[in-house]
């Protein structure tokens, strides 16, 4: 014991548990708030230059292919890039859900502590996470 009274280490020792999660819970916010941008970045330069590529495409097939073909090869390519649209959609709410879930998890640790220094839970009922 260092002198202090028992009451006044627990409480430091809730204070100090409490800013190392909301430190935590910080970090987690600026790195998912740096990554949604970098992602938003990324996404609209990949979606001006996949425009300036199909354009181009569109132009090349107008002049190269006969009139029966120009129909199979243009809806063909919208079934496609339909498709295309569908599975990236899916993929994003895929990737949001994830990021949702992490933070999740930290508040959720947050209770856990809370509880355990409030005294309503005791070491056997930690579940041992990595």
């Amino acid at each position: 014991m260092s002198g202090k009274p028992p009451l006044r280490e627990v409480l430091d020792t809730i204070i100090e548990l409490l800013f190392v999660r909301f430190r935590m819970a910080r970090i987690e916010f600026i790195a998912q708030k740096e990554r949604m941008v970098r992602l938003g970045v990324l996404a609209l330069s990949a979606v001006a230059l996949f425009f300036m590529a199909f354009i181009s495409l569109l132009f090349g097939l107008s002049e190269v292919l006969s009139p029966a073909a120009r129909v199979w090869v243009f809806f063909g390519l919208a079934v496609a890039l339909s498709l295309g649209m569908l599975w990236a959609c899916l993929a994003m709410m895929k990737n949001l859900a994830g990021q949702r879930r992490f933070l999740e998890q930290t508040l959720k640790d947050v209770q856990e502590d809370v509880a355990y220094l409030r005294g309503q839970r005791d070491m056997s009922d930690w579940s041992m996470k990595d």
